[in-house]
């Protein structure tokens, strides 16, 4: 029986109910905050002609959903238990009965798109507030595991070995029932072949199935074929499908085909086990996620331009400076933010490495060598010139062209006294070394930013604010597989896990009376 499950029916009664005062906390405040007031229209669906009425309106179930996550609750049935027995999920219902867990699961399927434009109203609010920079967004990426099997794995490596050894075997049967039966199938596809011997097969005999099989049974000729082409079609058509949803990986999961099998952080066998999981990113501004994505690339480059347009399509203000890790240092987004007006703070991949002083004392690094520029040639600690070769014009694996140059030395090599020092074990003849322009030159000035005193406050902040959400999620929430399957169910589920995380930061800014104030921390010899 509910709390509230008695009503007048016109005849006397003594209510029974005792009222408990409950005093706000400063996280429920936040949540309320956070949810008043935005337009829920997306969330609107045209009215059935026949059917229940929905069991709570689209606030409330937003309000209860949020709540359940910060509760540390994921799952749709332990967030309807926690309707029927948390006090302040009960004064929100009052007295309405609590939504059950498919009408939650199915209000989150249903409003995937309306929960992700909630998200950035709820952005939108928080600069309203006060509480957003809107100079610096800070970006990092994490990997979370996904709901599939662990060990339903599809290599397209395995698929590409496999497939020509399919076709062979397909056209080794073809040819046996074109000598057998008489079926034209001289410009027909494999599928198409497979496909007019099982319909021949099939119009000529219903004995296509043997009755008994194993060990002792023979089978005739035309139960083989039918046997055979079946399993060829259906591995022909399993290849080819799968080898369609990954064109740019190179691994996916059998029961969630939009996973990709990655290396985790969380390696319970210590053997560098690969997991089917998503690339999760957010975009941190104040300590608040003001944008996310999820992605089934295991690297980072191809992330930051949809993560960053998405964001920007959706907020009422732009963002002039980015700060990232090495992860998204490529050519492409230094000049994709070089073409939307962004100043760059992205460590270049190999900022640390080169601090080091064996580094530094390399004579063989073209790094250490002095470049010509009107000459374009290198000039190697003995004075000789290293001259252009030739070019090289290649597209990375998402289509982005890059040209390298290569440089070579034409002679002095084979006589140099620091020969082993410059070229260590190289067998080659002649000193070489590859550079390509535009990245070095993007990430020159990208060296030159981070190095700045400003640059230095700015990286401080990126390993608070945007490692610290990922700590905040993973770690203190353990939140660290999903629960449900597909790209679109897991964006709108990491829409909800950073609407709660938002709340959470607030209600603790709420509790220190620091509204309006934007949580950026200064360092003390900072200019």
């Amino acid at each position: 029986m509910y709390i509230t499950d008695f009503s007048n029916h016109k005849q006397s009664y003594l209510d029974l109910n005792i009222s408990i005062p409950l005093k706000v906390t400063d996280h429920e405040a936040a949540l309320m905050l956070m949810l008043q007031g935005l337009d829920y229209s997306k969330f609107e669906k045209p009215k059935k002609k026949s059917g229940r009425p929905p069991a709570v309106d689209s606030y409330t179930m937003m309000l209860i959903l949020l709540y359940a996550r910060t509760q540390g609750k994921y799952s749709s049935r332990d967030t309807e238990k926690l309707c029927k027995r948390d006090l302040f999920l009960l004064k929100v219902l009052d007295g309405k009965k609590a939504p059950d867990h498919s009408t939650i699961d199915r209000f989150i399927q249903q409003h995937s798109d309306a929960i992700d434009n909630l998200f950035y109203q709820q952005i939108n609010r928080l600069g309203s507030l006060g509480e957003l920079t809107k100079n610096i967004v800070f970006q990092d990426g994490t990997k979370i595991e996904s709901k599939a099997n662990r060990y339903t794995f599809i290599w397209k490596k395995s698929i590409k070995k496999n497939l020509p050894k399919l076709i062979n075997h397909i056209e080794e049967i073809i040819h046996e029932s074109v000598n057998l039966y008489p079926i034209e199938l001289e410009n027909s596809s494999p599928e198409d072949a497979l496909k007019s011997i099982i319909e021949y097969l099939m119009g000529t005999t219903d004995n296509l199935k043997p009755n008994k099989t194993g060990r002792g049974h023979r089978i005739t000729a035309e139960q083989r074929i039918f046997r055979d082409t079946n399993i060829y079609l259906k591995k022909l058509e399993d290849y080819k499908s799968q080898l369609d949803a990954m064109p740019e990986r190179n691994s996916m999961s059998k029961t969630d085909p939009d996973a990709t099998f990655m290396r985790m952080k969380e390696d319970h066998m210590r053997n560098g086990q690969l997991k089917p999981a998503y690339n999760l990113q957010v975009l941190v501004d104040g300590g608040y996620i003001v944008g996310n994505y999820a992605s089934s690339d295991r690297t980072d480059y191809a992330t930051m331009i949809p993560a960053i347009d998405h964001m920007h399509e959706r907020i009422d203000w732009k963002y002039k400076k980015y700060c990232a890790d090495s992860g998204y240092d490529c050519q492409h987004n230094h000049e994709a933010l070089e073409k939307r007006d962004i100043e760059s703070y992205i460590k270049p991949m190999k900022y640390e490495h080169s601090k080091k002083r064996k580094v530094k004392s390399d004579i063989g690094l073209k790094d250490n060598m002095t470049y010509d520029k009107d000459n374009d040639c290198f000039i190697c600690s003995r004075g000789k010139k290293l001259v252009l070769k030739h070019l090289k014009v290649k597209k990375d694996k998402y289509g982005n062209e890059q040209v390298t140059h290569v440089y070579r030395c034409k002679r002095g090599c084979k006589s140099c006294l620091v020969k082993s020092a410059c070229m260590k074990k190289s067998k080659a003849k002649y000193k070489q070394v590859q550079i390509n322009h535009t990245l070095a030159e993007f990430q020159r000035k990208s060296t030159e930013r981070i190095s700045s005193p400003l640059g230095k406050e700015i990286r401080v902040n990126r390993s608070i604010q945007a490692e610290g959400a990922f700590a905040q999620i993973k770690n203190n929430w353990s939140f660290k597989r999903f629960l449900r399957k597909g790209i679109k169910g897991i964006h709108t589920d990491w829409n909800l896990m950073c609407m709660s995380m938002n709340i959470i930061h607030l209600g603790y800014r709420l509790a220190r009376n620091e509204l309006g104030i934007p949580f950026y921390h200064t360092l003390e010899n900072s200019a």
